[in-house]
C-alpha cells in the first residue's frame, strides 16, 4: 500500500509539472511595463480603499503586503484598518474593500499578460 502511495504521488508530481510552468519572463519594455503598471494599480486600489474606509493612505499601506505573496490582500488590509483604528468596518466597507481588491487582481492579471506581449 505505501508503495502505491509513493508510486501514485511520484506520478501525479511528473503529470502536474507542465501545468505549473512559471509565465515566461517579459521583455525589457514588458517588464518596465508591468512595474509601471503594478505601481498605478496599486495606487488606485489605495485611495479606493482609503475612501471606502475613511481613512489614510498610509493606514491601506500599512495593511498591504510587501511584495508579491499568496495571501487575500483585501482580508489582511480590512483587519490592519481594523486593528489601526479600533473599530470594526461595516459589512458594506467590507464587501466593497474585497470588490476593490478583486479589481486589484484582475488589473494586475491584464498588466502580466499585456508585459508577456511586449
Amino acid at each position: 500500500m505505501r508503495n502505491r502511495l509513493r508510486l501514485a504521488l511520484m506520478a501525479w508530481m511528473v503529470l502536474s509539472a507542465p501545468v505549473q510552468a512559471a509565465e515566461p519572463m517579459p521583455s525589457p519594455a514588458g517588464a518596465a511595463h508591468l512595474k509601471a503598471e503594478r505601481g498605478r494599480i496599486e495606487r488606485v486600489f489605495v485611495d479606493e480603499v482609503a475612501g471606502i474606509a475613511g481613512a489614510t493612505s498610509a493606514q491601506v499601506r500599512r495593511g498591504m503586503p510587501s511584495g508579491p505573496r499568496i495571501t487575500d490582500t483585501g482580508r489582511r488590509v480590512i483587519e490592519s484598518l481594523e486593528h489601526q483604528t479600533g473599530r470594526p468596518l461595516s459589512d458594506d466597507q467590507r464587501a466593497a474593500i474585497q470588490a476593490a481588491d478583486a479589481r486589484r487582481q484582475a488589473a494586475l492579471a491584464r498588466a502580466r499578460a499585456e508585459a508577456a506581449r511586449r
